[in-house]
């Protein structure tokens, strides 16, 4: 009973951690960065990833892959519906997978890719009024575990701060950009005032 209070205990202080990094900045890969290093540690995980939907091709791209061999993921995209992300991307719903090597969804080419082995998986959408921009994948629980259906509750609830700070972070940059826009733009008009 200790255990498991003190892991709630660990769980809630890593969600309080979380909360004040996501809103101490507004640079996009910063929050997703951070976002992706405290859910590794919030769900016990070896690894974690968030994908981002491209909104021109519907494809699924890594945003944040974590682990040495992340880095060989952002080489790889995910066709709309392809592999457990795709899915969970697709159909807006969560997915908890204890053996990915017993699920159909599961596309090994990724693990080939990366030379990584996945063995189980959390993953869920992240969203933003209704649509999914995102999701975000816990990858082997540690100590030879495998997620339960309380790590993907509080796994859920975690992506709803994330695609907050996220869409923070979308709206901060394209304030910024129709700032500099109207800057040059009355910068450009001054310039032709003065002879």
């Amino acid at each position: 009973m200790t255990l498991k209070l003190n892991d709630r205990i660990e769980q809630f202080a890593v969600l309080q951690e979380l909360g004040s990094l996501l809103t101490s900045t507004l640079d996009a890969r910063v929050v997703r960065r951070r976002a992706m290093e405290a859910i590794t540690k919030l769900m016990g995980a070896e690894t974690g990833s968030l994908l981002l939907v491209d909104e021109d091709t519907g494809e699924l791209w890594f945003e944040v892959a974590l682990g040495e061999k992340g880095g060989r993921l952002k080489e790889v995209r995910l066709k709309a519906g392809e592999g457990i992300a795709g899915w969970v991307a697709g159909h807006g719903r969560a997915a908890l997978v204890p053996d990915v090597t017993k699920d159909e969804r599961f596309q090994g080419r990724f693990d080939r890719h990366s030379e990584f082995t996945t063995r189980n998986m959390a993953c869920v959408p992240v969203m933003i009024r209704g649509r999914t921009i995102g999701v975000l994948q816990a990858i082997n629980k540690l100590g030879g575990g495998v997620f339960t259906a309380e790590d993907l509750r509080v796994f859920a609830l975690f992506s709803n701060h994330v695609a907050i700070a996220l869409d923070n972070a979308r709206l901060y940059e394209q304030l910024q950009s129709a700032f500099y826009a109207t800057s040059a733009a009355l910068a450009e008009a001054m310039e032709q005032r003065d002879p």
